[in-house]
Parts: C-alpha cells; sequence; structure tokens
C-alpha cells in the first residue's frame, strides 16, 4: 500500500507541474521553404491550432522571434497577446536552436518543470497537454515527442527498428531513436545534456536533430513518440499516420474566421 501511495503522490504531483513552451518563429526559413505541406497550410493557422488546443492553466508560452531577415510587415504572432514574444537575431535554424537553450538554461526552471521545444510548423490534436504530461508518468523516460514520424514504417533503415511499447491513460508510447528539433523533456534533464544539445547545432546552419538524439540514446537517455502522434510537422509525406491532419487545419481555419 505504501507503494502504491507514493505512485498516485506522484502522479498526482505531474499534472501540477508547470509547463513552458517555447516556440520558435522566424519572416522567412530557408531550410522549409522547399517542403510540400498541406492545402490549407500557413504557419498562422498553425499558431491558431495552438493557441485552441492549450487547456491547461499551468503552461506558459513564449514565443521566440528571430527577426534576422528583414520584412516590411509586422510578423502575426505579434497579433496575438496571449503569451510574451522575445525577438532576436539568429540568422538560421542552428542560431536560433542556440539562442533558444541559452535562454531557457538562464530562467532556472523547477527540476521538474517540463520544457517543450517547439518549431512553428506543427499541427496538435486537442488533449495534447493532458497527453504530454502523461508521458512524464512513466518512468525511466528521458524524452518525448508528440510526432509519430511516419519515416519509421517505410524507410529501408527503419525495417529492422524494435522499440518497447509502454501505455498510459489516454495513448501508447514507444520508443524511437530520433526526432526533430521539437520535442520535450524536463529542466533537470536539459541542463545534464545540454552540451550535446549544443554540440549538434555549434558550427551549423542546420541543426543534426537526428545525430543528436543518436547521441543521447548512446548515452543512456530514452526518447518515446506517442502512437497514434498527438502532434505532426506539416508534411503529408512524413505526417503521423491515423489522423486527417488536412481535416484539422481545415477545422482551425474555420473556427478563426
Amino acid at each position: 500500500m505504501d507503494i502504491l501511495r507514493k505512485l498516485v503522490l506522484w502522479i498526482k504531483k505531474s499534472s501540477q507541474e508547470s509547463i513552458q513552451v517555447f516556440v520558435r518563429h522566424c519572416h522567412y526559413s530557408e531550410i522549409s521553404a522547399h517542403k510540400e505541406r498541406y492545402r490549407s497550410f500557413d504557419r498562422e493557422l498553425c499558431l491558431a491550432n495552438l493557441l485552441g488546443t492549450i487547456d491547461d492553466p499551468k503552461i506558459e508560452v513564449t514565443f521566440l522571434l528571430d527577426t534576422s531577415h528583414v520584412s516590411e510587415t509586422l510578423h502575426f504572432i505579434h497579433k496575438q497577446k496571449r503569451f510574451p514574444v522575445i525577438e532576436m537575431q539568429g540568422g538560421s535554424e542552428a542560431a536560433s536552436f542556440l539562442w533558444m537553450l541559452d535562454y531557457v538554461a538562464s530562467q532556472k526552471f523547477s527540476d521538474q518543470t517540463i520544457i517543450y521545444f517547439l518549431e512553428d510548423d506543427y499541427i496538435h490534436l486537442p488533449d495534447w497537454c493532458k497527453v504530454l504530461r502523461e508521458s512524464f508518468t512513466l518512468p525511466g523516460i528521458d524524452y518525448v515527442t508528440l510526432y509519430d514520424h511516419k519515416d519509421k514504417y517505410f524507410l529501408s533503415e527503419y525495417q529492422n527498428l524494435s522499440a518497447k511499447i509502454f501505455h498510459t491513460n489516454t495513448c501508447h508510447w514507444r520508443t524511437t531513436p530520433s526526432t526533430t528539433n521539437t520535442y520535450a523533456m524536463r529542466y533537470k534533464t536539459l541542463i545534464r545534456d545540454i552540451e550535446v544539445h549544443r554540440s549538434f547545432s555549434l558550427n551549423r546552419s542546420v541543426s543534426d536533430d537526428h545525430g543528436k538524439f543518436l547521441k543521447l540514446n548512446e548515452q543512456g537517455s530514452v526518447l518515446i513518440s506517442a502512437i497514434p502522434g498527438w502532434a505532426t510537422h506539416a508534411e503529408p509525406k512524413y505526417a503521423s499516420p491515423c489522423t486527417d491532419w488536412e481535416r484539422i487545419l481545415s477545422d482551425t481555419k474555420i473556427k478563426s474566421n
């Protein structure tokens, strides 16, 4: 009974922890300009989707806007007044990621605070806040992504990929070798591994996110992804399976009008 009581208290405490979300935006991104997108896609719609699916009072968002590429028009992120916007000078994906790393490390959050790094071209399902919290009730988990990478199901390099499967109240989870630069961890985990996070962005124009997570795995860290995904990168070819993400965007557009 003592063990059960401790487990209940641990899960209850997890539901009370702050989630700090850091979303990177820019006026123009060379690395994503060429990508195939959903018919309804635009980044302002991704923002509307994000704001419309945050239903947890303990979630705080900070928008980081890279203003290196000059624009004559005000970035749409300034239209929302719900969360703060911090402007910075990055100039590349890797530089803006490094700026974010230093900024977050300087904030001195509590060890248990959940940090969610998010890029500006992601789509979320309702209840993602609850699902993300649930993932951190699983023992031995270091990193979490809500994105179920479709490439893990069809690329030849993954044909023999094996995974451990877990479940929480809402969904299943699997271990996965890598993810993008959109992922979550506890603050203490970020600080513990911060030099690894830095090293795969230093002296690059684009971070090597795949290499970073392979290195973290080599060091014993465990990364899990939701199955099915509760979020996706807005690239149809690699989108999380089992969800009509075009419909999610279309519904968001209707609600926004």
